[in-house]
């Protein structure tokens, strides 16, 4: 991102280099009309888009040149029109039918074109059209405007035989003409480029505060590993894990609907309103509950934003885990060598403001391990775009019976990455293993 915006900054300023400096070797020759040109180039470089330009060229072409119309010639929502410059900017509306494929012929061969140069071989089947975008705009010259090898515009100019400008003073009209609209374009690019990097630094800030301070931690008989990993400049996949009293855990995982700035502070407001909740002296220790309120604080009516959430709360010294599912993917417990999942779920958060969950209720013993995950780490692809999919997650995890969470998290990680390879991820991926000592 930094590169780009660096690239566009330079060639905003080699532009506007190149027509100062060329602005200034003209003014040497103290030709009238060369310095008005000059004055043209320089007041150019201050006007913000092609319709502003083209107004001033055309403007310069009937006051300072002598040129008695001007008409502007535009693609307005996939269409080209003309208008006249002028005060009373008329519009001469769509170009005529048959004039219309002529753009595409313009942009390969980009030259001010006179009304006496029609009679010429080289304009073959181009003479006719060219003939009647003349007479449409009722000029006798057109400068088409090229920026990037295509035509974003063209000037129709009627000159004025009391003021006769000659080929090559309407060339370097065209050029300056041409030179500004670049030079337009480079900075809303460079604007864009800095407004995009704005955004990415803000959403990634976001995301920072999404993350888990530590990776791995335990509370008595609870011990967890978790890690989030990334598609793009910021992510909206995250975990938290809030201790409680008696050697209870309350663990929460989301993934919010959008990406970039407004997944992540759609999850920022999630996890934020989760803090919120789950501290302090009177915790809310009821995944349903909890769930049922995210909810209520997505739902705004007029605008509301959604997120998918697992929230489970582990009691090791009753042996029992009880959770409630916002329509994320469905956790894996693994226990005695089998391995099932946490089954049940409900509407993703948003949805409803008074959106209800049900509270659903395992068993769990030591040695037990749950796989929590979002459902980015069974949508990575590998070469042939091939999902990692379930069958291969579950195939990656009953193996890890015995090991620690740390360990597991690990395999799991180096099983999805040797299926990705040098593949990205298609999506974020928030996984976290748990086991039950």
């Amino acid at each position: 991102m930094g590169l780009a915006i660096g690239i566009a900054l330079a060639l905003v300023l080699t532009v506007m280099w190149a027509i100062v400096s060329v602005s200034r070797a003209q003014r040497k020759t103290g030709s009238p009309v060369q310095d008005a040109l000059v004055d043209f180039a320089e007041q150019s470089l201050e006007l913000g888009s092609v319709v502003e330009i083209l107004g001033f060229a055309g403007d310069a072409a009937r006051v300072v040149f002598g040129a008695e119309r001007a008409v502007a010639i535009l693609p307005v929502d996939g269409e080209w029109e003309g208008h006249v410059i002028g005060a009373d900017g008329v519009s001469l509306g769509k170009v005529p039918a048959g004039a219309k494929g002529l753009f595409g012929w313009l942009k390969h061969n980009p030259v001010v074109i006179l009304a006496e140069d029609l009679g010429e071989a080289r304009f073959g089947a181009m003479r006719q059209p060219l003939r009647q975008l003349m007479d449409f705009a009722g000029g006798d010259a057109i400068l088409p405007v090229v920026d990037r090898g295509e035509v974003s515009a063209a000037l129709a100019v009627k000159r004025s035989k009391a003021f006769h400008l000659d080929r090559p003073v309407l060339a370097l009209f065209q050029e300056q003409t041409q030179t500004a609209c670049a030079n337009a374009r480079l900075h809303v690019e460079a604007s864009h480029a800095f407004s995009l990097a704005r955004e990415v630094s803000l959403a990634s800030a976001f995301h920072d505060s999404l993350v888990a301070s530590a990776r791995a931690g335990e509370v008595g008989a609870v011990k967890w590993a978790g890690d989030v990993e990334v598609a793009g400049e910021a992510g909206s996949d995250f975990w938290c894990v809030y201790p409680l009293a008696g050697g209870r855990v309350l663990m929460v995982v989301g993934d919010s609907v959008g990406s970039g700035l407004a997944g992540s502070m759609t999850s920022a407001v999630v996890k934020s309103a989760c803090d919120l909740l789950a501290t302090g002296d009177r915790p809310l220790e009821d995944p349903s509950a909890l769930l049922s309120m995210l909810s209520k604080a997505l739902s705004h009516a007029s605008a509301p934003v959604h997120a998918r959430c697992f929230a489970a709360l582990f009691d090791p010294e009753r042996k029992i885990v009880r959770y409630a599912n916002a329509g994320l993917q469905l956790p894996y417990h693994l226990s005695g060598g089998e391995l099932g999942v946490l089954a049940g779920g409900g509407p993703m958060l948003g949805d409803a403001f008074d959106a209800g969950y049900r509270l659903y209720e395992v068993a769990i013993a030591p040695g037990d391990m749950l796989v929590l995950s979002t459902d980015g780490l069974v949508r990575a692809e590998d070469a042939a775009r091939k999902p990692f999919g379930d069958r291969k997650l579950q195939k990656a995890i009953t193996p890890l019976a015995g090991k620690s969470a740390g360990d597991a998290l690990t395999a799991l990680l180096e099983a999805v990455r040797a299926h990705r390879g040098d593949r990205p991820l298609a999506d974020d991926a928030a996984v976290v293993v748990v086991t039950i000592g």
